[in-house]
């Protein structure tokens, strides 16, 4: 009864289960790894739009600073210019101010007998030309130039005796003086002056 029990449909049938089992198992590995590559794929091409989208913007910010920095130049040439402009302003109003304090000085210190035949006047350095009727006359304007507060420096270059028009003793004189930013104070310099008179 054993011996007559014929076993090979069961094991033809058991290889089939087995191959359609491998198949299938292969097929969904296949699938798997094709799902996994496509999303890897996915991944790297969406990374790289994001990459290429991220350069652009940078390069357009790099531009746009290239742009800016391109106007530095022109900017630093009108800022010397304008600084170039304030400058000379600042000189002429400067000198306008030095030549309106000069003219209200010398009614002052010029006196009576002193006749000036020209001033000229080289940033605060004043030198005048002038004619006196007495070496007298010309001590007096010294002496009124070194007190007054507005003035230092006061130098006598040349004295010169000469005549006048109707033969009068006459002296030509040439003479310079600074002009001071500020007052100096005349406490002091009176008292450097009775300290070298004393002396």
């Amino acid at each position: 009864m054993i011996a007559s029990l014929n076993l090979l449909p069961w094991r033809e049938e058991k290889r089939k289960q087995h191959k359609q089992r491998f198949f299938s198992i292969l097929g969904a590995v296949v699938i798997v790894v094709a799902a996994v590559q496509w999303l890897l794929v996915s991944y790297l091409e969406q990374h790289q739009v994001y990459q290429q989208t991220r350069n652009q913007q940078l390069q357009q910010e790099i531009s746009t600073l290239e742009r800016q920095l391109s106007f530095l130049p022109k900017l630093d040439r009108q800022r010397e210019a304008l600084n170039k402009r304030l400058g000379v302003i600042s000189d002429i109003q400067q000198e306008r101010n030095q030549l309106t304090l000069l003219l209200s000085l010398l009614p002052g210190i010029v006196p009576q007998g002193v006749y000036l035949d020209s001033i000229s006047m080289k940033s605060n350095r004043i030198s005048v030309n002038g004619i006196g009727d007495s070496n007298g006359r010309l001590a007096i304007l010294l002496s009124n130039a070194e007190q007054s507060p507005w003035l230092k420096d006061v130098a006598m270059h040349s004295i010169v005796a000469t005549k006048g028009d109707k033969a009068q003793d006459q002296t030509k004189f040439k003479a310079s003086f600074t002009l001071a930013k500020r007052p100096e104070l005349t406490s002091e310099a009176g008292h450097n002056r009775r300290g070298g008179a004393s002396e």
